[in-house]
């Protein structure tokens, strides 16, 4: 998926077919933004950017506007085409709980809806607010038992979760700062329980969200995940790979040097674990290695941790094709991975180390504003048992 970002796409200016190739030249932009009139969005299609949230696309051309110096057009112009009918239509969508992509479809950007929603008085959602509200409640349902989604499930609780009984339920909790992972946290478990969002103190990043829920007794499984890898998820590929992609998802992460040089690693206070997955990826003809980082001062403090890496152009861009991780910032981390690791071109190597930075500078963005969420949810919840 991400080879074809780098391929040519089409647009259909007149009735010829002129194929574009991404990152875009200074006077292609102005070709197509002031002088066709494009919206942004319309032009990251004609490019072919695709990513897990199709807004990100959007973005990036934006971004390529502000660096060649190109003015934005009249933020005003499409707004001036809205009549008051339309309007009120989408306040009332809204207050149904449409989200303002929906109701934008293609007739207008999410913007413009969002603007007349506020100049009519609408009660707006904000966007963090909408990610907490969106971990809806569910009655608790025993496991399917999928041998593979059970097999993520025991890479990922070994990685990053606290099980522990709770009566006849399995509790499963977490916390964190990373939208993606209370994203990925809701679609693991949000067809099995209610689950609980709540903001809490952490010494890490002073504030956190802490995510919780009470699973069906069928996923007692998930207690018993010091076990770590067990012979039937080793002695069968598929479920390894998995394991593995929960591990990941749980405890990996995805570096670029100097926008260049790719590596992968795995961290874990567990030897043994990461020496069975060591062995397992040298046998797939992966250079894994495995080395100490130290004494661990926070969480198991006293403990050694060990961090296994995996580099190489080629073998990281197998990994992250081979590997099938969820977690939305590795996701989109390994797409942009495989542009470099693919990349033949000057041109296409910029391009994918400025989609690398954009990447995490949102992220950093998207982390520092659900940190200050909890902030003030806890605040304001301290300030209520007070009066």
């Amino acid at each position: 998926m991400m080879k074809s970002q780098m391929e040519e796409s089409r647009t259909d200016e007149g009735n010829e077919e002129v194929r574009r190739a991404w990152p875009p030249k200074k006077e292609e932009l102005e070709q197509l933004y002031l002088t066709q009139r494009l919206s942004a969005m319309k032009i990251s299609r004609i490019y072919g950017l695709k990513y897990p949230n199709p807004k990100s696309g959007e973005t990036m051309v934006l971004w390529y506007l502000k660096k060649y110096g190109i003015q934005r057009r009249d933020r005003a112009e499409h707004i001036r085409k809205v009549t008051d009918e339309m309007a009120e239509g989408w306040v009332r969508r809204y207050a149904q709980g449409e989200s303002l992509k929906q109701i934008a479809g293609a007739l207008v950007d999410p913007v413009t809806v969002f603007t007349h929603l506020k100049k009519r008085g609408a009660q707006l959602r904000d966007r963090v607010e909408a990610q907490i509200k969106a971990v809806t409640k569910y009655q608790r349902k025993p496991f399917r038992s999928n041998p593979y989604e059970r097999a993520y499930l025991l890479g990922f609780a070994f990685g990053d979760l606290h099980v522990s009984a709770h009566g006849r339920a399995v509790r499963v909790k977490t916390a964190t700062t990373h939208p993606a992972m209370i994203t990925l946290f809701s679609s693991l478990f949000r067809n099995y329980g209610h689950i609980l969002l709540s903001p809490r103190r952490s010494r890490l990043v002073d504030f956190e969200w802490s995510l919780q829920v009470d699973l069906d007794s069928s996923f007692g499984f998930l207690s018993h995940k010091s076990l770590g890898i067990t012979i039937d998820i080793q002695n069968k590929p598929n479920l390894f790979r998995s394991y593995l992609a929960g591990l990941f998802d749980a405890e990996g992460s995805i570096t670029l040097k100097d926008y260049y040089y790719p590596r992968i690693s795995l961290t874990n206070t567990n030897f043994q674990v990461l020496r069975v997955v060591e062995s397992e990826l040298l046998a797939l003809g992966y250079p894994a290695q495995i080395r100490s980082q130290g004494i661990s001062k926070l969480g198991a403090a006293g403990q050694e941790i060990w961090v296994l890496e995996c580099w190489g152009r080629e073998s990281v861009r197998r990994f992250v094709q081979w590997i099938p991780i969820k977690h939305p910032e590795k996701v989109s981390k390994a797409q942009i991975v495989r542009r470099v690791c693919e990349a033949v071109t000057r041109d296409q190597l910029s391009a994918a180390a400025d989609a690398w930075e954009f990447l995490n500078q949102r992220i950093k963005e998207e982390r520092r504003r659900l940190s200050d969420a909890a902030r003030i949810a806890l605040q304001n919840s301290e300030e209520l048992r007070a009066q």
